[in-house]
């Protein structure tokens, strides 16, 4: 009987299949060396004695450890939390596990979640840049270890981005909100030093200068309370364009508090669709983007990163469209206005 406090090594499984250990790692690793019967009788062996693959040790045999890293600002945002479980069920079908860290959209968080990735040797590394500093990004740099962008552009930075077409998606809602009768939108932005808020602040003010209309931009920390404690410094408004779902809906649900109704008094519009998430006295008109597409593409750059080392780096912003519910429109019907 296999004592379980000690850790199953190969020549424990090798002397209870009669084999060697050398034939243990070959058939473990789904060697052609190894006879299917050979394999059969080990890999039954290695399930009955609980064994247990040690990731790291292979990867310092191997050069690889088929482990990815994602490294997101706050996980239990629900836009990142989709992002990851894409990405993860995408990068095992590709034969990749996942590592997943957390910055709290902290500089100081960023460097200890990269330094820890790269002591995994992690194979890459899917990050979100929290964009305060570009200090963490020199890490994976100096290691040369293979890295995609999500979400956030760092436009000097020698990696692989794939973002949304932020300018594009603003400008959809801009042009959405005008068409509804609105003439006084405000753009609720996340903060300036975050490249998507960035652009999409270029597509609003655009799509306003077009129109003859004077641009109002407000910035609120993405942190939960940002967007309540900005609406106190409006007055006259009669549209919000915020930067996240998340934003729209805190800012909707203090309108409601103070007797203001959407869309009638205020339409209101988000950016990442997930605003069916919550429950809502209305649904939340938001541009969205096709998720299986963006983890596909996110995917398909890091593994051809990891194989071509040297390449020049891409950055690939993706089609977004809008989508019109009850918080833009009193006579809801839903519609797509698509950008390809």
């Amino acid at each position: 009987m296999t004592d379980r406090n000690k850790r199953v090594t190969l020549k424990d499984i090798a002397l209870k299949a009669g084999t060697s250990a050398n034939t243990v790692s070959l058939a473990l690793r789904d060697s052609p060396l190894v006879r299917p019967s050979t394999k059969a009788r080990i890999y039954q062996t290695a399930r009955e004695m609980g064994y247990v693959h040690n990731v790291l040790a292979g990867a310092m045999r191997s050069g690889q450890s088929h482990t990815v890293a994602l490294i997101f600002g706050d996980v239990s945002n629900p836009i990142f939390a989709q992002r990851i479980r894409s990405l993860s069920r995408l990068l095992q079908e590709k034969g990749y596990q996942t590592l997943i860290l957390n910055t709290d959209e902290d500089p100081a968080a960023e460097t200890a979640a990269i330094r820890t990735a790269i002591s995994y040797q992690v194979d890459g590394v899917i990050l979100c840049p929290c964009q305060k500093n570009g200090d963490s990004l020199a890490l994976l740099t100096q290691h040369r270890v293979p890295c995609v962008l999500l979400g956030r552009e760092f436009p000097d930075a020698p990696f692989d981005t794939v973002t949304w077409d932020d300018r594009e998606g603003a400008r959809l809602a801009a042009a959405h909100l005008l068409a509804q009768g609105c003439r006084r939108p405000v753009f609720l932005s996340g903060p300036a030093f975050i490249s998507s808020a960035a652009l999409r602040r270029e597509g609003y003010e655009a799509v306003m200068h077009e129109n003859g209309l004077s641009p109002l931009t407000i910035y609120a920390d993405v942190a939960s309370g940002g967007a309540e404690a900005c609406l106190e410094a409006l007055d006259g408004y009669d549209a919000l364009f915020a930067f996240s779902d998340l934003m729209a809906l805190e800012a909707a649900s203090t309108l409601l508090s103070r007797g203001i109704r959407i869309p009638q008094d205020v339409a209101v519009c988000g950016f990442d669709d997930i605003g069916s998430l919550f429950r809502m006295p209305f649904s939340l008109t938001s541009i969205a983007c096709d998720r299986a597409l963006e983890a596909e593409r996110t995917v398909a750059q890091l593994l051809n990163r990891i194989q071509h080392p040297d390449a020049a780096p891409r950055l690939e912003r993706l089609p977004v469209h809008l989508i019109a519910r009850g918080s833009t429109r009193r006579d809801f019907k839903q519609e797509e206005v698509s950008h390809e």
